[in-house]
């Protein structure tokens, strides 16, 4: 009723404007939907009805669960005395997933902390590159980037990746420092008088109000490295990882004309994006606010 009330409260150009949003905004989610729809029911037909008609997604009667278990039977990766497998993918996933989003997540906040509380020399420049290098594509230095990492030993090892993902800038940067600029001041301040270092007061007093943001971007950061198949396709080849074994296996159904198993892994790649997104959404979306001094 609320809304309503509201809504009519608006000019008409507002209303159209409105409408005109949320029509594209509920087809842009009905499409995203329907391909995930068609992705699960297509996963769970054998292949010739697939075959038949790739539309008929609710022929129930050709159902199946062997698409599932033909996925883990199926070598992505490897030769015959080292296959490898999408299970042998999950360890090395979740490895650069957690390091990616613990990197995500205390880097910037650092960098931002540093840029909006404490006056320096080259402040302002520092802000601008950072806003620079978001405009800038980086696609062009991926020849430039694979050769220092060859040629430092970091290909094919984990450390590389946690090096690239460390970065300080971004639009996690900017998102961290214009929170910490809103905090106020009388915090540190009171730290301070109970002989509290720098460090400290980042970590115990600053760096806990931003749970928001920090749950925000570490959600966006889990989903990015999980669906993320083209670092490990560049800079790990040798430890591939599930988004990157699903790319490979795609390859390798499509030449065999058995997508429906292609699918059953496209499914699980993306429920498990769709299912962190979910818990976390109403959280995400919430207006919180730091609590007030004590004193």
């Amino acid at each position: 009723m609320k809304f309503i009330k509201n809504f009519r409260n608006l000019a008409v150009s507002d209303n159209v404007c409105r409408i005109i949003l949320f029509l594209l905004m509920a087809f842009f989610a009905f499409t995203y939907l329907f391909m995930f729809v068609w992705i699960f029911c297509n996963s769970m037909r054998t292949t010739d009805a697939f075959l038949l008609d790739t539309f008929d997604i609710f022929d129930f009667g050709s159902w199946t669960f062997g698409n599932y278990r033909e996925l883990f039977h199926t070598q992505i990766a490897g030769n015959h005395r080292n296959p490898v497998y999408i299970g042998d993918t999950v360890l090395t996933t979740v490895i650069l997933v957690v390091g990616q989003v613990i990197l995500g997540v205390t880097i910037p906040a650092l960098t931002g902390y540093i840029a909006a509380k404490y006056k320096f020399a080259f402040r302002k420049v520092i802000n601008a590159v950072a806003i620079f290098q978001m405009i800038v594509p980086t696609v062009g230095a991926v020849a430039t980037t694979y050769r220092m990492m060859s040629k430092f030993g970091l290909v094919n090892s984990y450390i590389g990746i946690f090096l690239m993902s460390a970065g300080g800038f971004g639009f996690s940067f900017l998102l961290f420092k214009n929170f910490f600029a809103a905090v106020p001041w009388s915090y540190a301040e009171s730290a301070y008088l109970d002989g509290a270092s720098d460090f400290t007061v980042f970590l115990r007093i600053m760096y806990p109000q931003a749970v928001p943001i920090i749950t925000a971007i570490a959600v966006t950061s889990f989903i990015a490295a999980w669906n993320d198949y083209f670092t490990a396709y560049m800079y790990l080849p040798d430890k591939p990882t599930v988004s990157l074994a699903v790319s490979q296996l795609y390859r390798r159904m499509q030449a065999k004309l058995q997508l429906p198993v292609a699918f059953a892994g496209m499914t699980i790649l993306a429920a498990v994006s769709l299912l962190v997104f979910g818990v976390f959404n109403k959280f995400i979306m919430s207006n919180m606010s730091a609590g007030g001094l004590k004193g």
